[in-house]
């Protein structure tokens, strides 16, 4: 099973919505590529904190906008869209994690080929979102 299916991998483009005002931390493509691998929880688990972007989807830590990652514009129940958003250590655990996965299936990295994914993955889980 490849990587994707195991991930749920989802190509998203960065989506910037403020919880405050307009601003947050904004991404690049390839970051914005990396943080669409990662899994999130199930939306319907969220508390209405983590739904809206001011708690970390993960943990719970409370989100400020300069130690919030924006995960992407996601759909919700009822059609209710949610934008999730991370701290910078679960962002780099997660990535991590998936990296580790992502290079045992990938077949371009199997191969030692490039892979946009493995790039951004790797420095996602080593620098954190910028």
């Amino acid at each position: 099973m490849g990587a994707s299916t195991v991930v749920g991998v989802r190509r998203i483009t960065a989506t910037v919505e403020a919880f405050v005002a307009g601003e947050t931390r904004t991404s690049s493509s390839a970051e914005a590529s990396a943080l669409a691998l990662l899994p999130l929880p199930r939306v319907a688990s969220l508390s209405g904190l983590q739904a809206r972007g001011a708690a970390c989807v993960w943990c719970q830590t409370r989100l400020t906008i300069e130690t919030a990652v924006d995960l992407g514009e996601r759909p919700g129940p009822s059609g209710v869209t949610v934008f999730p958003r991370g701290c910078d250590s679960c962002v780099q655990r997660l990535a991590a994690r998936v990296y580790r996965i992502h290079i045992a299936n990938c077949r371009a990295c199997l191969r030692n080929q490039p892979c946009p994914d493995r790039r951004a993955l790797r420095s996602l889980a080593s620098e954190g979102a910028r």
